[in-house]
């Protein structure tokens, strides 16, 4: 009851401040994102005036409501139209008068058509005899324990005077089993409903208080008959208050969650997208993300790092993305055959909150807290293989093999030195045939009177070049160097040359040049088959 209470009391102080702020300017309209500005735009986005409450309205109808110089019963009448015309359509209003016996004059949901039959629901003047507040407030919870009753229920209890009950009353006394009986039928209510109950005495020393000893917490006015209009104008929007906030805590136990998982490649920089989804069907949420959380599938903590904004925005039914960064310590596959695969999983929790907004509008609305904690886990399963077939070492030891040959290949064709081919055969009959064959040897060899009799001074060197396999060239060191033309004409070479197959003179001795050695003829032993003479 004191919760009831002081949720009562803030929403009385809510509604005063909301007066103020509609009185002082005009609604906003709401922005590009939807997102609601006024009370007005969460009335709207709630559909509140598609959830039906019901009014109770209790009047006294006792002979001293028409009494005196100025009675109170037609500025009641008044107030009455004014209420009337202020409850939405769709609302359940009870009309109920009281005097010596309660009478339900009318029940019935507001609408176009039954808005004036209830509007002249209330006798056109009061002349009752007796005033039976408890028999009032016995037919008053009648009305709030009907099966079909809504689940905001507001009653307006309204008298000018105190209990007087005719004879036969069941409530004949203030107190009494028949009071507790009442307490006990309005504590159910209680319980199950958001009652407000509004009772106002429009004269001194009415009984209006007795609305205490049965229900745990009325609101008790006392008010000037002409004060009635805009006190019922504001029961009604405190009615619409309170469907809105039991629509706004309804959207409250709503939350964000993480709803993603992922696949990456297993290295030591694995980015994954987090995808966080809000439950919130009406209201947008802003995430604030205080740090991120990650472990491996031994429990064990892996360094992680958000890779974009911190705070945003969540629109109802719609969902966000985070960048997550992992970076776990990972160790050096090395050479192996045949291929492994490794897998690891990883486990990424977000410590963020949200709050829902608008926040400062919804706080007026709702004492239920605006923020919670994003909830679940993002799996990333990654996956790396490493390691060579046994095919594809084979092939890459071939093609290294055949790498080498034709580095090999090209190094004898175009960089190695080739080696020196070929004799020279002096051409000079009178020294002996085993001293006249040169056969050139090595890469670079020279030709003096040693090695050739008869060159005097003369001094030649012979040598290769690199990728001119098969060729000897010559450099004069000391002439005279002549090539034979035709075996009479010499045609002197003073700088370098190539040596072809030919005949050339080294100072005074003839040499021919060969490509290869001639072969000499094979001698052997002829066997004598004839006889002894």
């Amino acid at each position: 009851m004191a919760r009831r209470f002081r949720e009562r009391l803030w929403l009385q102080i809510v509604l005063c401040a909301a007066l103020v702020t509609f009185a002082g300017a005009p609604p906003a309209a709401a922005g590009t994102d939807d997102t609601p500005r006024t009370l007005d735009d969460l009335f709207e986005l709630f559909d509140v005036g598609d959830v039906a409450a019901d009014f109770v309205i209790v009047v006294d109808t006792s002979g001293s409501m028409s009494q005196g110089a100025t009675p109170p019963y037609p500025s009641v009448l008044e107030a009455y139209s004014v209420l009337i015309d202020a409850i939405p359509d769709g609302d359940v209003v009870s009309v109920v008068t009281f005097d010596t016996d309660p009478n339900l004059v009318f029940q019935g949901t507001v609408s176009p058509g039954s808005r004036s039959r209830a509007r002249s629901a209330l006798p056109p003047e009061a002349k009752g005899l007796h005033t039976d507040i408890g028999a009032a407030i016995d037919a008053t919870l009648r009305r709030l324990e009907r099966a079909d009753s809504s689940e905001v229920q507001t009653v307006i209890f309204l008298t000018d005077g105190v209990h007087d009950p005719a004879e036969g009353s069941a409530y004949p006394e203030k107190s009494g089993p028949s009071w507790q009986a009442l307490r006990e039928r309005a504590a159910e209510v209680d319980r199950t409903r958001d009652l407000l109950v509004l009772g106002i005495g429009i004269a001194e020393g009415t009984d209006v208080d007795l609305l205490r000893t049965v229900f745990g917490n009325p609101e008790i006015n006392s008010l000037p008959p002409d004060q009635l209009g805009p006190f019922f104008e504001e029961a009604v929007r405190r009615s619409q208050l309170a469907r809105l906030r039991k629509l706004v805590e309804a959207e409250l136990e709503h939350d964000v969650r993480i709803t993603s998982s992922d696949q990456a490649i297993l290295t030591g920089h694995i980015r994954t997208t987090v995808v966080l989804e809000s439950r919130f069907t009406k209201l947008p949420v802003e995430v604030t993300i205080r740090s991120i959380d990650a472990v491996d599938g031994n429990g064990l903590p892996v360094d992680a790092s958000l890779a974009g904004d911190e705070t945003f925005t969540i629109f109802p039914g719609d969902t966000a993305t985070v960048e997550v960064v992992l970076e776990p310590e990972l160790e050096q596959p090395g050479f192996t055959v045949p291929p492994k695969t490794e897998t690891a999983e990883f486990e990424v929790a977000l410590d963020a909150t949200f709050q829902v907004q608008p926040a400062g509008l919804l706080a007026r609305v709702t004492q239920t807290d605006l923020t919670g904690r994003v909830t679940g886990t993002h799996t990333v399963d990654t996956a790396r293989t490493f390691g060579w077939t046994i095919t594809r070492v084979l092939t890459l030891a071939a093609g290294v093999l055949l790498a080498l040959l034709i580095l090999y290949a090209l190094y004898r064709r175009f960089l190695r030195l080739p080696k020196l081919v070929g004799v020279f055969e002096l051409a000079n009959p009178a020294i002996p045939a085993e001293q006249r064959v040169i056969r050139l040897k090595g890469k670079r060899m020279t030709l003096t009177q040693a090695r050739v009799l008869g060159a005097g001074t003369a001094k030649l060197t012979l040598f290769t070049r690199r990728g001119k396999p098969g060729h000897v060239y010559a450099s004069v060191e000391q002439p005279p160097f002549y090539e034979v033309v035709d075996g009479r004409r010499e045609r002197q070479v003073n700088d370098e040359t190539e040596i072809r197959f030919g005949t050339y003179r080294l100072g005074q001795a003839r040499i021919q040049y060969r490509v290869r050695e001639r072969r000499r003829p094979r001698t052997g032993r002829t066997r004598n088959r004839g006889r002894v003479p």
